[in-house]
């Protein structure tokens, strides 16, 4: 996705790592996938109830899941997304992907946290910090738009990998946006019952050439 730069000056240099789901690339996982036959699923949008239902905890980690967290992998790439939750593949279970950028300037934004694949089950957010930090966020399941969200700057996660083991995240920045985000999913919340502003950003981009800040 080719951004304006007049936009791009507006909303500053982190407009392109804030958006959440809203498609960027992200490179490739490779060996990260559990088999090398995936399908892409569809993601789907606010007119399907699921997206709204309360999700349902994973019981059951067998070969069937598996396959659902690898295909869930492979469209979240396909959709160049950096986030996906079971719900948006029209699969009402507690199950979200997260995985941040990875190119050089990633890693020196990210550290350790780039390129990383985050597989987590039944979340249970344990810890929230006090401070908040207000971020632009996107969402595959609502295309073209655009939202100013309030999230907390750091927590802490209980959970289950994709195997079923017990499993414990702190997160911090954009990585603990991501990670909320997706979880509100499992609960039918999408950021635009809590964002404090919603754009699309092709009016972004009108308002710019009105004042000729754009190309």
């Amino acid at each position: 996705m080719e951004l304006n730069i007049g936009l791009q000056n507006l909303l500053g240099n982190s407009y392109i790592y804030l958006l959440l789901d809203i498609g960027y690339n992200v490179g490739r996982l490779g060996d990260q996938y559990e088999n090398s036959k995936m399908t892409a699923l569809q993601i789907i949008q606010p007119d399907n109830p699921l997206l709204r239902r309360q999700a349902l905890r994973v019981t059951d980690f067998g070969a069937e899941f598996q396959a659902l967290v690898d295909n869930m992998i492979d469209t979240m790439m396909e959709a160049r997304g950096l986030g996906l939750a079971g719900p948006q593949v029209s699969q009402s279970l507690r199950v979200v992907l997260a995985r941040l950028p990875d190119g050089d300037e990633s890693q020196e934004q990210y550290g350790d946290d780039a390129g990383k694949l985050y597989v987590i089950v039944n979340p249970t957010v344990t810890r929230r910090s006090d401070e908040k930090i207000s971020g632009v966020e996107g969402c595959l399941s609502l295309p073209g738009l655009l939202g100013d969200v309030e999230r907390h700057e750091v927590i802490e996660i209980s959970a289950q990998d994709r195997r079923g083991r017990p499993a414990r995240y702190t997160a911090r920045g954009w990585l603990a946006r991501v990670f909320q985000h997706e979880i509100d999913h499992l609960d039918g919340i999408l950021y635009v019952d809590i964002a404090t502003k919603v754009w699309r950003p092709e009016d972004e981009e009108v308002g710019l050439k009105e004042m000729n800040v754009g190309p």
